[in-house]
């Protein structure tokens, strides 16, 4: 479904089919949308192309094109049924270079691959000074980097998201010094996470 109009009076959110013209009213104590997302041209209109989106057509656990071996795709451009966040790509990156020079080296993918869970992660601002950070994954299961509950808002999520995430972007994600949380989330969980 899509949002289709939103009455914040009410709270009241109107989602439309995207098969039918069936509209659903929906009561929302609280509303998080997100704009839709489309394909790119170069990629929509090419050989690369999954059917049904149009986004690069990989496997959803290698991110290996599932036509042509020798392409991988993450993020904007990869149909992936996951959101297309940065905490995501940081993951996918990971995955990605490793396999990759696993098929660079002539070995088979199939015997020697990482796999990407889904990994998402959205923080939700609830106050001026307060945040719940979601991360999940395929499933949409409960994927927390902490060992706190970071369903519950917080403050440390807040600065976190206002503080420490952009320098973790700018400072390590963009230069390929970053591949995601699971290091980190199996430090503080002692290694009984995920």
């Amino acid at each position: 479904r899509r949002v289709h109009g939103v009455d914040h009076k009410k709270s009241m959110a109107t989602f439309q089919s995207l098969e039918t013209p069936e509209k659903v009213e929906k009561q929302y104590d609280f509303l998080h949308v997100t704009p839709p997302m489309a394909p790119y041209d170069v990629i929509r209109n090419s050989p690369l192309a999954n059917a049904d989106t149009g986004f690069a057509d990989v496997d959803k656990f290698t991110l290996q094109h599932v036509r042509h071996r020798e392409i991988f795709a993450i993020g904007d451009c990869a149909a992936l049924p996951a959101a297309k966040t940065a905490a995501g790509v940081s993951v996918q990156a990971g995955v990605v270079a490793h396999n990759l020079w696993v098929v660079m080296q002539g070995q088979d993918l199939r015997q020697n691959h990482q796999s990407y869970n889904g990994y998402a992660s959205c923080p939700l601002i609830t106050a001026t000074d307060r945040c719940i950070l979601a991360e999940f994954d395929y499933d949409l299961q409960p994927l927390e980097t902490m060992p706190i509950d970071q369903g519950k808002e917080r403050r440390l999520s807040f600065l976190l998201k206002a503080h420490f995430m952009p320098q973790l972007y700018w400072r390590a994600l963009l230069p390929g010094y970053w591949n995601g949380p699971n290091l980190m989330r199996k430090i503080l969980h002692a290694g009984f996470s995920k």
